[in-house]
């Protein structure tokens, strides 16, 4: 009776979220409650399922005895999300979707130097897997380099367990997936084969890119750029999209397999990498929940400062070698969970408030739906399409927010996010034709646009 409860309890806080998202979200699929949504599928709902037929795929097992434990943790999950979902529903208020479709598709069609584009995509990444092979002293790009790259992603580790990643070189890939994202809204506007294909090779170079990265994520990443970018553009799905859309999950999930053999040496079959998701801390994972709130004691709570560890954060650990690492999943795996073996947990957006606060930390939850909300209106209103392009941002800089504050820590994400900020504002004065808009004041209650 207990794991169906579980399971229940998991598919209410799955299930409310997407609900939210279709009722509220100003783009279809892919608002903040959509991305929560599958979030918490592949890391509460999944796992619990899997757990009750197979629990030594349990990860927080190999930590947790109390057999009172996971319950605490199912309990903590749900009272999060739905305090999330409080905050998201909190924030909403009377906004126009068709109005934020419509003036993104005139920025869209405003595209402009498309061939300097694309060279620039290719020249700066072409550029940064060089500093890469050369940084981690790779001969030259191979079969072996690969694997190397996939199974070790930090060097240099210290005396505390803390190696550089390489984060600041790999902030340059912004401008390769920021050109993917408007070459491809630009050919979904104006229908051009040309800016399609273009686009296409983007493509095929992010997933070299993520195999250089070593991260799948990487690839959920490219999925999420051309679904939002298809829907912030008002895409419906015909059945050539639908197809079209399949054969990529396919395809990305080929290539996943292959991260995934290439990093454990196995055989890199869909079953290796859905026994990898569920024996992980990955997404709005339920073991982290469970470790936090069954081992993290009063005198070990932070009480805000991983909320301000980005301070530090900017400066390179070439020049700090003894840097503290500003992703909390190294303290949550270190100090928390005494494992001193290098690298990290994920932490979760939940696990990271319950450090902090311990039951309090349940009103973060509050606010980071609250804060989706107020986000997601702010970069895909009518008024900032049109004046800044900002609707562009919702893809490259908002969803790896949501995405930082389930999954991982938020000053990790901070520090890159401003840096890819400043590349993509030049991006956008160089590449993207803005307007000015006028609104009538008999019309202006009803968020009627005019472009001049």
């Amino acid at each position: 009776m207990e794991p169906v409860l579980i399971i229940l309890m998991a598919l209410l806080c799955t299930v409310l979220p997407f609900i939210l998202g279709q009722k509220y979200g100003l783009v279809r699929l892919v608002s903040p409650m959509h991305l929560v949504a599958y979030f918490c599928f592949f890391g509460f709902l999944l796992k619990v399922a899997s757990h009750a037929f197979v629990p030594e795929l349990a990860f927080y097992r190999r930590f947790v005895d109390n057999p009172w434990g996971h319950l605490l943790g199912v309990l903590y999950l749900s009272l999060f999300i739905l305090l999330l979902c409080v905050g998201y529903r909190f924030g909403c208020t009377a906004t126009s979707r068709a109005d934020g479709i419509t003036a993104a598709r005139i920025v869209a069609g405003g595209l402009t130097r498309r061939g300097s584009l694309f060279a620039l995509a290719f020249g700066v990444a072409a550029a940064t897997i060089l500093l890469i092979l050369r940084t981690r002293g790779a001969g030259g790009f191979d079969l072996q380099t690969l694997s190397a790259l996939n199974t070790a992603k930090q060097i240099n580790v210290n005396a505390d367990g803390v190696g550089a990643t390489l984060a600041g070189i790999k902030t340059l890939f912004i401008v390769p997936k920021f050109a993917f994202v408007l070459l491809l809204a630009n050919g979904i506007v104006t229908g051009s084969r040309r800016v399609l294909g273009q686009a296409g090779l983007l493509a095929l170079l992010l997933v070299l890119i993520a195999l250089m990265s070593g991260d799948r994520f990487e690839l959920v990443e490219l999925f999420i750029f051309g679904l939002a970018t298809h829907m912030m553009l008002g895409g419906r799905f015909s059945g050539r999209a639908l197809g079209l859309g399949g054969i990529l999950l396919v395809l990305l999930g080929v290539v996943s397999g292959y991260m995934t053999q290439l990093r454990l040496g196995t055989g890199g079959t869909t079953g290796a990498v859905l026994h990898q998701i569920i024996g992980s801390t990955y997404f709005l994972d339920i073991n982290a929940a469970i470790m936090v709130t069954d081992r993290v004691q009063p005198d070990q709570m932070l009480f805000g400062q991983s909320y301000i560890w980005w301070s530090f954060g900017w400066v390179p650990r070439a020049i700090w070698a003894d840097k503290p690492a500003i992703d909390l999943g190294v303290f949550f795996k270190r100090d928390i969970m005494g494992m001193y073996t290098g690298g990290a947990f994920n932490v979760t957006g939940p696990g990271e408030a319950f450090i902090n606060f311990g039951w309090a930390g349940l009103g973060v939850g509050f606010v980071l739906g609250w804060i989706y909300r107020k986000g997601e209106v702010a970069l895909l209103s009518s008024i900032a399409a049109i004046r800044h392009g900002a609707f562009l941002l919702y893809p490259m800089l908002f969803y790896p927010f949501v995405q930082a504050t389930l999954q991982s820590s938020l000053s990790a994400f901070i520090v890159g996010a401003v840096a890819q900020f400043m590349l993509l504002a030049v991006m956008i004065c160089l590449f993207l034709r803005r307007y000015t808009i006028w609104i009538s004041t008999r019309n202006r209650d009803r968020s009627q646009l005019y472009v001049t």
